[in-house]
C-alpha cells in the first residue's frame, strides 16, 4: 500500500506535467530547499561531528528521550525551541515532544549534506557518513512507525484502535501526528530527496500524506483545521508534494493555505480582520502569537512562490498587508536590549513565559528580512515599505498615532516617547486564556487593561512575581474574584464597547459588567490626547455582599530609581503604604487626580514568585523590584476623573495642577474631555443625548457655548482646522462602538459659531439652520467594519 500510494502521487502527475510547471516546481523547491537549510544555530552547526559519532548503528542517540506514547511528555505548549538546541524557528514552532530531538540533528545533518547553507563548513556538502546518518534516523522512525490511524488522533483512548501500549512513536496530542513530525520529516527528506530510496522516499510521502488527507476531516482534540494550523499542515503538504513531483497537490496545499489569509469578517471569528486584529480561540487578541505563526507561514510560502503562478492573489495581499501593518501597531522595543516585542494585550496565555524562554513574550518572532523579500512586488495599497522601514530601524524610526481595533476592543496610541494600549471586553471579544498550564492567575487581563511603554522594560519579566489582581489600567473589586484557572477566560457582557480613532488621537469606552458575577458595574472611557491620556469613571454600582473596595490601577511595573512622589513629597513606600494626594509621579509618568484626591495604595518592593506556576517554564523561583499604585474609590460620587502624563516630569504636574490642559466633562452621564482646542463626548447607552460645553474650555473661542446632541449612543471627536480663506472647518469623527447600529444622527448648535454644512449635497443629509446643523441617517460600517470611525466636516465662519 505504501509503494502504491507514492507510485501514485508520483505517476499521476509526471505525465501531466508540462515544461513551464517543471521548472516553477524546480524553482520552487531549490527556494524552499535553500530556506530550509538555514535553520540549523551556530551551536548546531558545531555539534555535527559529535552527533555524528555518537548515533548508533540502527539511527538513534542515547542522550534523545525516545519514550512516546502515552509515556511521552507533552507539554502541548506553542513555543520556540531554546536556541541551545537544534533549530531555529520556525521549523518547529509547537508541541514539546522531546523525541523531536532525533529530527532536529537529522535536519542539521540534511542541512550540511545539502551543501545549501553557507555557515556550514563545505567539507560536509554531500558526505556520505552525513547521508547515512540521516538514512539511519529516518529508516528507524519509519520501521517503528505506528500503523492504526487512530493514533493520529485518538492516541491513548480506550475506545479506539491506538490505546495505551500501542506500539509505534505517537504522542497522544493530536498536534504531533497532524504537523509537528510532518513538518520535521519533509524537511529532511527534502534536503535529501536525491539521495533517498524508493522505499524511504515512501515513508517520506506516508506521514505527512496522513495528515493532508485530514484536511477536511474533523480531528479530536482540535476539530476542522482552522488559521494557522492549515497553514502548517499545508506546508508540510508543499515539502511533500516538492519532493514527488506532484503539482496538483502543490497547487491544492497553496491554495488553502493562502485561502487562510484573508479576511475573517464574523465577530470573534479566527483569523485576520479588517482592522488588523488577528484573533485565535473565539476572539482572544492573538497577533503575537497565533497571527504570527500566520505571518511566518506565509512569507515562507510568499517567498518560495513570488513571481510564479502560484503567488498570492490581490485578495490574499490585501489581507496580509492588513495584518503586518496592523501588527506594527503592537510592537515596542526594548530601549536596553534594543530587542522588539509585542504588546502584552496580544500575546495570551504567554504572558506566563519569562523572556528567556523564548516564547511570545520574548521577541517578536518574525524575520523583517524575509518579509520584505516575500512581500517585494506588494505595490500600491498593499505596499510594506514603510512598515518594514519602520521594523528594521529597531525603534527609531517611529509610527506614530492612533488607532482604533474595533474588530478587538483595542486602542493603541503611540508618540515619540511612549506607547499605550488599552484593551477592553465586550460581549463579542473574550479577554484571554488558560490553556496548557499558562495563565492560571490572567482573569483580569483584557477587561480594561492600560499598559505603558516608555523605556520598554517596564513590564518584562515581572510576572512571575506580580500581584495578578492589579493588572494596569483595570477598574476593579479588590481580590475578587478569588484567582483561578478555571474562571480565566470569559466573554464580556456588554456590546458598548469600542472607539473612535481620527487617526491622530482617539477615545475608547468600555460599558462595563463583571463577566463573573455581575458584581460590579461601571462606565469607563480613556481619551487620549496628544501626549497624555484622561480617564473618567462612572456609574459605578456593586453588589454589596462581595464587600470588597472598588480600586483602579494606576500600574503595576519594574521599579526603578528615583522615587516615589506624592504632590510633591518623597514617599517611602515599602511593601505598602496608603496615601492621598492630587498628584502622584513614579518613574517619569505622572497622574493628576481632578475631582478628589486619590486614595492611593503603594508599594515598591521585592517580589518572588514562581514561573512555574503560571506555565509549563521550567525557570522556577524569580525575584523582581515591582512598583505598583491604585486608588480606590469613594462610591458617595458618581464620577472620577484622573490624568496620565507618560514619559514626562514633575513639573509638568506642577503645571497641570495650576492649569490644566484638559478639562473632564461629566454631565448627567455624558463623558467627555475638552481642551487643546480639541472636544471628545461619549454618549453612554440609557443616558443624556445631549450636552453644552463652553466654547472656551475647549479653546475654540472666548465666550458661548456649542450643543451636541446624538440621536443613538455612540462616541465623537471634534477638531478644527483652519483653511485658506480664513474660515474654519470642523473635523467630526463618530463611531458606533456597539457596532449594531445601522445608521445615526447627531446636530451641532451654537449661537456664539456660524455652522454651515460642508456640502448641502451629502448622501447622509446635512441639513442647517441659523447657528446649527444637523446630520440625518448617517449611514454607518457593517459587516467586517462595524464599529470604524467615520468623518463628517462643518463649516465655521
Amino acid at each position: 500500500m505504501l509503494l502504491s500510494t507514492f507510485a501514485w502521487l508520483l505517476g499521476t502527475i509526471l505525465t501531466a506535467r508540462g515544461q513551464d510547471e517543471d521548472n516553477e516546481l524546480s524553482l520552487i523547491s531549490s527556494r524552499r530547499k535553500t530556506d530550509l537549510s538555514r535553520f540549523p544555530t551556530p551551536q548546531a552547526i558545531a555539534s555535527i561531528s559529535s552527533w555524528l559519532g555518537s548515533q548508533s548503528s540502527n539511527g538513534t542517540w542515547a542522550d534523545v528521550n525516545y519514550l512516546s506514547g502515552c509515556t511521552a511528555r507533552m507539554s502541548h505548549e506553542l513555543f520556540q525551541v531554546p536556541r541551545s538546541r537544534s533549530i531555529d524557528p520556525p521549523v518547529i514552532e509547537r508541541a514539546n515532544w522531546p523525541i523531536q530531538e532525533h529530527w532536529d540533528r537529522l535536519i542539521v545533518f540534511a542541512s550540511a549534506w545539502s551543501g545549501l547553507n553557507p555557515d556550514i563548513p563545505s567539507n560536509w556538502t554531500g558526505s556520505s557518513d552525513l547521508l547515512q546518518g540521516v538514512k539511519n534516523g529516518l529508516d528507524w522512525w519509519l520501521d517503528n512507525d505506528y500503523t492504526s490511524d487512530d493514533c493520529i488522533d485518538l492516541g491513548g483512548a480506550s475506545n479506539a484502535t491506538c490505546p495505551c501500549g500501542t506500539p509505534g512513536l505517537w504522542n497522544p496530542n493530536w498536534f504531533d501526528q497532524i504537523i509537528l513530525i510532518p513538518q520535521l520529516l519533509s524537511t529532511t527528506c527534502l534536503l535529501v530527496e536525491s539521495g533517498l530510496t524508493a522505499s524511504e522516499l515512501s515513508g517520506c510521502v506516508r506521514i505527512p500524506y496522513r495528515a493532508y488527507q485530514r484536511r477536511d476531516e474533523y480531528i479530536h482534540g482540535v476539530g476542522y483545521l482552522t488559521g494557522a494550523n492549515t497553514i502548517n499542515v499545508m506546508q508540510n503538504s508543499v515539502s511533500m508534494a516538492l519532493y514527488v513531483g506532484n503539482a496538483t497537490i502543490l497547487d491544492d496545499a497553496l491554495h488553502r493555505a493562502m485561502a487562510v489569509v484573508t479576511y475573517s469578517d464574523i465577530p470573534a471569528q479566527d483569523g485576520i480582520h479588517r482592522d488588523g486584529s488577528f484573533l485565535q480561540h473565539s476572539g482572544i487578541l492573538y497577533n503575537g502569537n497565533y497571527g504570527k505563526d500566520l505571518l511566518n507561514a506565509f512569507v515562507q510560502l510568499e517567498g518560495e512562490v513570488i513571481g510564479t503562478s502560484f503567488a498570492a492573489n490581490e485578495t490574499t495581499r490585501r489581507a496580509f498587508a492588513t495584518d503586518v501593518q496592523g501588527s506594527e501597531w503592537m510592537i515596542y522595543v526594548d530601549t536596553q536590549t534594543r530587542q522588539e516585542h509585542w504588546d502584552l494585550n496580544a500575546i495570551g496565555r504567554f504572558i506566563g513565559f519569562p523572556t528567556v524562554d523564548l516564547q511570545a513574550s520574548a521577541d517578536i518572532n518574525f524575520n523583517v528580512t524575509k518579509l520584505a523579500a516575500a512581500t517585494a512586488d506588494f505595490e500600491g495599497e498593499y505596499t510594506l515599505n514603510d512598515t518594514i522601514r519602520r521594523l528594521s530601524s529597531n525603534g527609531t524610526d517611529k509610527l506614530d498615532g492612533n488607532k482604533m481595533f474595533y474588530a478587538s476592543d483595542y486602542m493603541v496610541h503611540r508618540r515619540e516617547q511612549v506607547i499605550l494600549t488599552n484593551k477592553m471586553i465586550s460581549n463579542r471579544s473574550h479577554n484571554t486564556e488558560y490553556t496548557n498550564s499558562a495563565n492560571p492567575y490572567g482573569y483580569h487581563l483584557g477587561q480594561g487593561t492600560l499598559f505603558s511603554y516608555v523605556t520598554g522594560y517596564e513590564y518584562r519579566d515581572i510576572q512571575a512575581g506580580w500581584n495578578w489582581n492589579l493588572i494596569p489600567g483595570t477598574t476593579v473589586q479588590r481580590d475578587h474574584p478569588k484567582l483561578q484557572s478555571s474562571i480565566v477566560g470569559v466573554t464580556g457582557k456588554t456590546k458598548f464597547v469600542g472607539g473612535a480613532s481620527d487617526g491622530w488621537v482617539g477615545t475608547s469606552v468600555e460599558d462595563y459588567v463583571d463577566p463573573y458575577d455581575a458584581s460590579l458595574r461601571y462606565r469607563k472611557a480613556w481619551f487620549f490626547l496628544d501626549d497624555s491620556v484622561v480617564v473618567t469613571v462612572s456609574g459605578i454600582s456593586v453588589n454589596d455582599t462581595v464587600g470588597q473596595d472598588v480600586i483602579t490601577v494606576l500600574d503595576q511595573r519594574m521599579a526603578v530609581d528615583g522615587g516615589i512622589w506624592i504632590d510633591g513629597q518623597s514617599v517611602n513606600a515599602g511593601l505598602s503604604t496608603t496615601a492621598n494626594g492630587t498628584t502622584l509621579f513614579y518613574g517619569g509618568n505622572g497622574y493628576l487626580s481632578y475631582d478628589t484626591p486619590f486614595q492611593l495604595t503603594l508599594s515598591e518592593a521585592n517580589r518572588t514568585g514562581n514561573w512555574s506556576a503560571i506555565s509549563t517554564s521550567t525557570v522556577g523561583n524569580s525575584t523582581v523590584p515591582i512598583f505598583y499604585a491604585y486608588t480606590t474609590h469613594d462610591l458617595d460620587f458618581n464620577s472620577y476623573s484622573y490624568a496620565f502624563f507618560p514619559a514626562t516630569d514633575r513639573d509638568r504636574l506642577v503645571s497641570e495642577v495650576a492649569n490644566p490642559t484638559s478639562t473632564p466633562i461629566n454631565d448627567n452621564g455624558v463623558s467627555g474631555v475638552a481642551g487643546q482646542e480639541r472636544l471628545s463626548v461619549v454618549f453612554w447607552p440609557n443616558q443624556a443625548s445631549s450636552v453644552a460645553v463652553n466654547l472656551s474650555t475647549v479653546g475654540w473661542s472666548k465666550q458661548g457655548s456649542i450643543t451636541i446632541s446624538s440621536r443613538d449612543p455612540g462616541v465623537y471627536l471634534f477638531a478644527t482646522r483652519l483653511n485658506d480663506d480664513g474660515s474654519r472647518t470642523m473635523v467630526v469623527t463618530l463611531a458606533d462602538p456597539s457596532q449594531s447600529l445601522n445608521t445615526t444622527s447627531f446636530a451641532l448648535t451654537s449661537h456664539a459659531l456660524d455652522l454651515r454644512c460642508e456640502k448641502l449635497d451629502w448622501y447622509d443629509g446635512c441639513s442647517q439652520e441659523q447657528r446649527s446643523v444637523a446630520f440625518t441617517d448617517i449611514t454607518l460600517p457593517q459587516g467586517g467594519f462595524a464599529g470604524d470611525s467615520i468623518f463628517r466636516e462643518v463649516l465655521i465662519l
